[in-house]
């Protein structure tokens, strides 16, 4: 599966998700028991002995476990994209993203300065927009994606990662490299 890298983060989030795909199987994704488990229980009913069916049945539900877990990745990436496209048109600048996509409910934190938090404007518009995205990831997977906004001021990338949130932007540095190279 190869979707379309185009500019920005996305060539880094794609290469994230390949880097995590073997913990992919190691986690109950979506609704499905992990894959030794359901190997262990069709190998007991397998009777007449065709390891190749074994094989061939571990190898689909691997591929469909994977296929599933990069949709929803790139949807959580996707989605999160949008909020901070729409905060930057609206004058709205984002500090940096977090993603925890390997989670069953998949979270995303939106960090943001400190002010922002408390201009009401803001507050508004940004959750009517996370709530909307929240409501399509909803209705595609029939699951919750957890996203919100916190304040940039005392985040630790450390512990947050340690906390699951493997994959960040920092778009307050790539915002920087931008403003810089058009002087």
């Amino acid at each position: 599966m190869n979707p379309e890298i185009i500019e920005g983060g996305t060539a880094l989030f794609y290469k994230y998700i390949i880097q995590h795909q073997d913990q992919v199987s190691k986690h109950y994704i979506d609704g499905y028991y992990h894959v030794d488990v359901v190997a262990e229980a069709y190998s007991q009913g397998f009777k007449d002995g065709k390891e190749s069916g074994k094989k061939d049945f571990l190898e689909e539900m691997r591929k469909n476990t994977l296929e599933k877990f990069f949709r929803r990745a790139t949807q959580v990436y996707v989605l999160t994209k949008t909020v901070v496209e729409f905060l930057n048109r609206n004058k709205y600048k984002v500090d940096s993203i977090y993603l925890d996509v390997l989670a069953q409910c998949p979270r995303v934190i939106i960090s943001v300065n400190d002010s922002l938090l408390i201009d009401d404007d803001f507050v508004k518009s940004s959750y009517a927009k996370i709530f909307e995205m929240k409501r399509i990831f909803s209705e595609l997977f029939d699951s919750n994606l957890d996203m919100g906004l916190v304040s940039s001021g005392n985040l630790n990338d450390a512990l947050l990662k340690a906390d699951g949130f493997g994959y960040s932007e920092n778009l307050a540095i790539n915002e920087h490299k931008k403003t810089r190279g058009k002087k």
